[in-house]
C-alpha cells in the first residue's frame, strides 16, 4: 500500500531510529546502512564531509572540535551554533543531517524513494522546540505529515497489540537527553492521552555527567590533574563511563580503567554507588510522575499498565522505582528503544493515507494534549503593578483547539496595528514561562481610537504548535501578522527598561523673544536632566530652525542644542512635526513621544493636523505644552494623543514644573 512511502522517525538525543509499516500492515525498524536498529546522534565534520552515526561517535575522542552531539537539546534555541571552517550551523540544520542519514539509509533498504515522514518530539518541547523540528525535517528534504509525541507514539505501538479493552496506561520515556510522564487511556481501538509532564533538560545524559564527574574528581584526588579540562580527555572518560552505566544494567559492579597524561586509574563502581550518585534525578522523575497523576485526577493504583519508553528506563533503578510506587512490574513486551519510531510509523500510514485518500488498514485514533498552557501577558494594576500571564488555553487540552477573545480596542487614532506578548508556561510570572515573542497585526482599518475593535483567535494544530489569528470585526477582514523585529524583551517591559526616543518640537517664533525663549530653554534643560536613563534618547526640533540635535543620549550635546535656540521669524509648526518624524522613525519595541511647545497658533493648521495623523497612526504619541495666552487651546488638544497629554501654562514658573512632571511621568511610564 502507498502508506508504505511514509516513515516514522524517532529523532532521539542520543540515538535515532526510523521504521515503516510493511505491506502486512506491521511497523518494523528499518536497519542503517551499517545495519544496526539505531543510529547516534551525533555528527562529524571532516574536510568537506559530513558523517552521522557510530563512526561520528566513534571519531569524538579524536576530533573533538569537529563532533556535535547531544544537539537535540540545543533545538529551537537561537543563541546557539556550532562553527566549522568559518561555517554557522544551527541546531535545526545539525539535525536534519542526522534525518537525512536516515532517510538515505531506508530508501536503500526500501529500494524507493522516501519524501514523507512522521517525526516524534518530547510531550513537554515547546513551540519553539517543535517548529525547529520541522523546519530540520524540511531541510532534509521530508515533508514532515505531522509531530507527535514520543509517549504517545510508544502507546500507539502498545495499543496496536492491546487493544481488547479499556485500561489506563502511564508512560514513562526517559531518553538519552529528555524526560516525559504521559497518562493516556485505551479503549478499544482509541488512544486518548490525559496529561502529560516532563522536562526537555533531563534524561540518561545526566546521569552519563553525574558518573563523568564522579570519575574525574577520582582521577584529580589520585593524581592532581582534572581530565575534563582537556576535550579529547573529556570525551574519552565519556565514553568510558557510558559503557560503565550500561553494564552496570547487568552487573553489580564494574571497573573503570582510565588513563590520562601517563597516569592511570582503576575505579570500582557499584550499582549502589552510581544510584546513591544519581538518586536526585530520579527523584526528579518521580516527582513529575506524581504531577501527571495529579493533573490527571488519578490516583496510582488507577493506572493498569505502566509502559517503559527511552533507553535509559533499562537502568535497574527505573525499573524499581516505578514498581514500588505502581505495585506492579512495568511492561516488557515492547522494546524501549524502539516503540517510539514504531508508534511514528503507525502515525505516518494514517496520515499519509488520509493525506492520499485512502482507507488505512490501521484502525486505531489517537488523541492528543497540549503540553504547556499557552497564555497572554497582561498589565494588572495593583499593589504589585506587575506583569502576569493570563492563561487562555490550558495544559492538557485535546489538541488541536483554540480560543478566541474580542475584547482588543485601539487606543489612537488611526491606529493600523496591534501587538501582544505570548508566553507557554503554569506560572503566574510570565518571565518564568517560555516567552514565545510579540506578535503584531497590520493592517488594521484606521478609525478613531477605540472604534476598532478586534477579535483575536489563539490556537493550538495538531502538531502542538501555536497559531494566532486576528480579524477586525466591523469589516470581518482577518488581518496579517508577523513576530515583531528588535531586541527588546519581556525582562525590558517588565524593568521598565522600554527603550523611548522623545523629541522636544520647539516653538522659535518671533513671539518668544526674550524672556520666552528663556524660560522654554531652562524647562527645557530640566527635562532632558529628569528623563535621561538607560534606554532612552532625546532629540531637539526648533520651528523655525530644523532639527538642533538627532536623538542622542549625550546631555552635554542636548545642553548645546538648547542653549543654541534662537527666535526667527513664522510659526511653520508643520516642517517641526515632519523633521521629527523623519527623526523618529518606527522600531519595533521602541516608543516614541513628541513632545510640541508652543506659545501661538500655526501658520499652517491643516498641514499640522496631517503630520500629527501620521505620527498617531505609526503608533507616536503626541503631547501638547501650550504657553501664554495666545494659544488656542481647543486646537492643541486636537492634537494631543489623549486628554492627559494636553498641558497649558501662564508663566515660565508654571512651564518648568509642566516640563518636570512630564518628565517624571515619562520616566515611570
Amino acid at each position: 500500500m502507498s502508506s508504505s512511502r511514509a516513515v516514522g522517525i524517532d529523532l532521539g538525543t542520543t540515538f535515532s531510529a526510523i521504521a515503516h509499516v510493511n505491506k502486512h500492515g506491521v511497523p518494523e525498524i528499518l536497519h542503517n546502512a551499517e545495519g544496526d536498529r539505531i543510529t547516534p546522534s551525533v555528527v562529524l565534520f571532516e574536510g568537506d564531509e559530513v558523517i552521522v552515526g557510530n563512526y561520528a561517535k566513534q571519531s569524538a575522542v579524536v576530533y573533538p572540535e569537529q563532533v556535535v552531539e547531544f544537539i537535540k537539546r540545543f533545538v529551537g534555541d537561537p543563541d546557539f551554533s556550532f562553527e566549522y571552517r568559518g561555517e554557522s550551523y544551527s541546531p535545526e540544520r545539525i539535525s536534519s543531517f542526522v534525518l537525512a542519514k536516515l532517510k538515505h539509509d531506508a530508501e536503500l533498504r526500501l529500494g524507493h524513494r522516501i519524501d514523507q515522514a512522521v517525526i516524534t518530539v518530547p510531550a513537554y518541547f515547546n513551540d519553539h522546540q517543535r517548529q525547529a523540528t520541522l523546519k530540520a525535517g524540511e531541510m532534509a528534504g521530508l515533508q514532515v505529515l505531522k509531530l507527535i509525541n514520543e509517549p504517545t507514539a510508544a502507546a500507539f505501538a502498545y495499543g496496536l497489540n492491546n487493544n481488547a479493552g479499556k485500561k489506563r496506561l502511564l508512560v514513562f520515556d526517559l531518553g538519552g537527553g529528555t524526560f516525559d510522564v504521559t497518562i493516556c487511556e485505551i479503549d478499544h481501538k482509541d488512544i486518548t492521552v490525559i496529561a502529560t509532564n516532563g522536562d526537555h533538560q533531563l534524561g540518561g545524559k545526566d546521569w552519563d555527567d553525574t558518573l563523568i564527574r564522579y570519575a574525574a574528581n577520582s582521577f584529580e584526588e589520585k593524581h592532581g590533574m582534572d581530565p575534563l579540562e582537556d576535550l579529547a580527555a573529556y570525551h574519552d572518560l565519556r565514553q568510558k563511563c557510558v559503557s560503565a552505566k550500561i553494564s552496570l544494567t547487568r552487573r553489580p559492579k564494574v571497573n573503570l580503567f582510565y588513563d590520562y597524561k601517563g597516569k592511570i586509574m582503576r575505579l570500582q563502581v557499584t550499582r549502589e554507588t552510581f544510584e546513591d550518585l544519581t538518586g536526585g534525578l530520579m527523584r526528579r522523575c518521580q516527582l513529575l510522575t506524581d504531577e501527571a497523576l495529579e493533573e490527571a485526577n488519578l490516583q496510582r493504583e488507577d493506572i493498569d499498565t505502566v509502559l517503559l519508553a527511552g533507553g535509559s528506563t533499562r537502568m535497574p533503578m527505573v525499573r524499581a522505582m516505578l514498581k514500588s510506587r505502581f505495585e506492579r512490574a512495568p511492561a516488557t513486551d515492547i522494546n524501549p528503544d524502539e516503540c517510539v519510531a514504531l508508534g511514528a510509523a503507525l502515525t505516518a500510514a494514517l496520515e499519509s493515507a488520509r493525506l492520499s485518500g485512502e482507507k488505512s488498514d490501521i484502525d486505531i485514533r489517537t488523541h492528543d494534549v497540549t503540553s504547556h498552557s499557552l497564555g497572554m501577558v497582561v498589565f494588572r494594576q495593583g499593589a504589585d503593578n506587575a506583569l502576569h500571564n493570563s492563561r487562555i488555553i490550558s495544559k492538557n487540552t485535546r489538541i488541536p483547539c483554540e480560543q478566541t477573545r474580542d475584547e482588543y480596542v485601539t487606543t489612537h487614532d488611526g491606529q493600523t496595528t496591534m501587538d501582544l506578548w505570548l508566553v507557554q508556561g503554569e506560572n503566574e510570572d510570565p518571565l518564568e514561562c517560555n516567552v514565545l515573542g510579540r506578535f503584531e497585526f497590520y493592517g488594521v482599518p484606521s478609525r478613531p481610537a477605540g472604534e476598532s475593535r478586534l477579535a483575536v483567535t489563539y490556537r493550538y494544530n495538531a502538531n502542538g504548535i501555536v497559531e494566532v489569528e486576528a480579524m477586525d470585526l466591523r469589516s470581518g477582514q482577518t488581518l496579517a501578522h508577523r513576530l515583531a523585529a528588535g531586541h527588546v524583551t519581556l525582562e525590558d517591559l517588565s524593568k521598565n527598561r522600554i527603550p523611548m526616543q522623545i523629541v522636544l518640537i520647539m516653538d522659535c517664533s518671533g513671539s518668544m523673544y526674550g524672556q520666552s525663549v528663556d524660560d522654554a530653554k531652562v524647562a527645557a534643560h530640566a527635562f532632558v536632566k529628569r528623563s535621561l536613563q538607560p534606554g532612552r534618547q532625546i532629540a531637539l526640533v526648533a520651528f523655525p530652525g530644523g532639527v538642533m540635535a538627532p536623538p542622542t543620549s549625550d546631555p552635554r550635546r542636548l545642553s548645546q542644542a538648547i542653549d543654541a535656540l534662537t527666535p526667527i521669524g513664522s510659526t511653520p509648526m508643520a516642517a517641526g512635526l515632519k523633521n521629527a518624524r523623519d527623526l523618529l522613525r518606527p522600531r519595533a519595541g521602541v516608543q516614541r513621544v513628541f513632545v510640541i511647545m508652543t506659545d501661538g497658533h500655526p501658520d499652517n493648521p491643516e498641514d499640522v493636523s496631517a503630520e500629527v495623523h501620521r505620527i498617531r497612526s505609526s503608533g507616536g504619541r503626541i503631547v501638547t505644552v501650550g504657553v501664554g495666552p495666545q494659544v488656542q487651546q481647543t486646537y492643541l488638544q486636537s492634537l494631543a494623543s489623549s486628554k492627559s497629554d494636553v498641558h497649558f501654562c501662564s508663566d515660565s514658573v508654571e512651564l518648568q514644573g509642566t516640563f518636570i512632571n512630564l518628565a517624571t511621568e515619562l520616566a515611570q511610564s
